[in-house]
């Protein structure tokens, strides 16, 4: 048997030849040998009982997953609107001049692959990329030469990160890496000094219809996007008939803009896996999965850390907080590369070693989930206010914010301001209020919640509140100045969502691509009102028919805008200044599209 057989029969051992872990594998697989040869494909087959093209099929479905040789040091470069704001080209023509390589394959030699990819949850810090799981942020063509010849001479990505060498596992190798910006602290999250025993304590000691009634009574809702009653869905899942329940904690972060739960993940990993907890007792679940997304690899050994330190304390496995009987335990899930597995059920998807596709629904989750058991799905955030609410009451959490939108939320500030970073502010703050907290002085516009949010008018809307009831926001603010091109930032997302549907419904597959088309067409000169009526179209198509909420969101970027900022298109259309085609009736068509976004699909 060669070295090679030997590692995968290893690597197929410690998973158990289970095909529910076929991500886990293939990950270290690709560790092993540099990427996932075809002639090793038989052999995992065998043992996971499947065959090599299931596996093939599972493995092109992700970003990172590589089943060609990628150089020995791949590198992946964030291609996102905000780093194309902070010098993104200038590091982009750097990196093929340092390593010889061109973006889309590797070197002569083989020593490194370019290739650019999706926001990788540092906007607040870009141009960023990965090497090897370690990122380098704030990138310049000086500090792309000197990554780059540290690699030539022997060092290794986290050597060059690190360089003092703190272990991989303490918070200082995180924060070495990736700078926390936390710029506004507020009464639930990031608190110093909690006591997480107590807090378990005062959970256990109400009965499990009590606990959830105590976060419904908070008013807490869903801050994965979809904005669902927390205390609902953990109402409905614990009512389901099933032996087995699981709680999973999505924190597949992909929105671009958006990098609030990772700073939660660094800051206070303890309060989201105590909430964890506190959801498991609440529904009767054993078992619990953060599904943690490949571009926060590196927080990976500090997360499974906090988790031992909660094993050790008595909170984690066995008779968790000394109560006979409730036993449950987390472990991390590493995602591979795939926006769409920000939904839930193609989240579920992926935890079971599949391709992430969205589920039709119904069935939900919370009655046929992972394994097909009962399953609760929600965002970071969700799970850390919920451990704040069990510590101090439905009503303190409930008194702050507005009617419909109780608490605060955590915002991920990027783009055009002074002061990028995480700023914790209460539902029913003004859209203007925002823009003073981090210094946007030359505000033009907006984008709430990511691609898959709206677009806003600062001139028209700054009165406007962050609020379920009137700018739902799931916690990416991206501010864009006059100066912006707007029109060029409205391609690159539907580049995106282009590239990120995962193809398994018509209305995404072919809609996301014509809208990406008809965007070139007016940024080149060549478009028309007809194309502008048939944006509106499929807009209005991919909303009402769309399998998941990718598709139902995909058209927002070109949507809002075109509602916002008519000018911005009707400047670069070819056909003569006048009204729209008497087929279209722009404020009418665009009043029903003002949907929440359902991407992340988890509250």
């Amino acid at each position: 048997m060669t070295s090679s057989s030997n590692g995968i029969e290893t690597i197929l051992a410690r998973h158990g030849s289970d095909r529910t872990r076929l991500i886990d594998i293939l990950w270290d697989v690709q560790h092993l040998l540099g990427h996932i040869p075809r002639d090793v494909l038989p052999q995992l087959a065998t043992a996971l009982h499947t065959t090599p093209l299931d596996i093939v099929e599972t493995a092109s479905f992700y970003r990172f997953f590589r089943t060609e040789p990628a150089g020995r040091y791949p590198i992946y470069l964030s291609n996102t609107v905000i780093a194309k704001m902070h010098g993104y080209s200038a590091v982009y023509d750097a990196l093929e001049q340092q390593t010889g390589a061109r973006f889309g394959g590797a070197d002569d030699s083989g020593t490194f692959g370019l290739f650019e990819t999706s926001c990788i949850g540092l906007s607040d810090q870009e141009p960023a990329m990965l090497i090897d799981s370690v990122v380098f942020t704030r990138l310049t063509p000086e500090k792309v030469a000197h990554v780059v010849a540290q690699l030539r001479a022997g060092r290794s990505p986290v050597e060059i990160a690190n360089p003092t060498g703190l272990p991989i596992t303490d918070i200082a190798y995180v924060d070495a890496l990736v700078e926390s910006n936390i710029r506004r602290r507020g009464p639930v999250f990031f608190g110093d000094g909690t006591d997480y025993r107590a807090v378990l304590d005062r959970c256990l000691a109400r009965t499990p219809d009590q606990v959830t009634e105590t976060i419904s009574a908070s008013k807490l809702r869903g801050r994965g996007g979809a904005g669902f009653s927390t205390g609902s869905k953990w109402r409905l899942c614990g009512a389901a008939a099933g032996d087995e329940k699981y709680i999973i904690c999505n924190a597949d972060e992909g929105e671009p803009g958006t990098f609030k739960d990772r700073v939660l993940l660094t800051r206070d990993p303890k309060s989201v896996f105590v909430g964890m907890i506190i959801a498991a007792y609440a529904i009767g679940s054993g078992h619990g999965i953060v599904y943690l997304r490949a571009e926060y690899t590196y927080l990976k050994n500090y997360l499974e850390h906090q988790l031992q330190e909660l094993r050790s304390d008595g909170l984690l496995g066995r008779d968790v907080g000394d109560r006979p009987g409730f036993d449950f335990d987390i472990r991390i899930q590493l995602g591979a590369g795939a926006y769409i597995c920000g939904e839930e059920s193609a989240l579920i998807e992926s935890c079971e070693g599949k391709r992430g596709t969205p589920r039709v629904k119904p069935p939900y989750p919370v009655e046929v989930g992972y394994l097909g058991k009962p399953t609760c799905v929600d965002n970071v955030e969700t799970f850390a206010a919920a451990a704040r609410i069990m510590e101090e009451g439905a009503e303190w959490f409930a008194a702050m914010g507005t009617l419909n939108s109780a608490g605060t939320r955590l915002l991920s500030v990027a783009g055009d301001c002074d002061r990028p970073g995480i700023y914790e502010v209460e539902w029913g703050i003004t859209l203007n209020e925002v823009l003073s907290l981090v210094g946007a002085q030359d505000a033009h516009a907006v984008q709430i919640s990511g691609p898959s949010g709206e677009c806003v008018s600062v001139r028209t809307d700054g009165e406007r509140t962050i609020a379920y009831e009137d700018i739902s926001c799931n916690g990416a603010f991206t501010v864009f100045n006059a100066e912006r091109d707007l029109l060029e930032c409205v391609k690159d997302f539907a580049e995106f969502f282009a590239d990120e549907s995962c193809g398994i419904c018509v209305p995404c597959r072919v809609g996301t691509v014509e809208l990406r088309r008809k965007v070139d067409l007016v940024l080149t000169g060549h478009g028309s009102e007809r194309d502008l009526n048939d944006i509106v179209s499929w807009g209005t198509l991919m909303r009402r028919t769309s399998r998941c909420g990718l598709g139902a969101t995909a058209a927002n970027p070109v949507v809002t805008t075109l509602e916002k900022f008519p000018e911005i298109y009707r400047s670069r259309i070819h056909t003569p200044e006048g009204s729209l085609l008497p087929s279209l009736d722009l404020d009418y068509a665009l009043s029903g599209n003002k949907t929440e976004r359902e991407g992340g699909g988890a509250g």
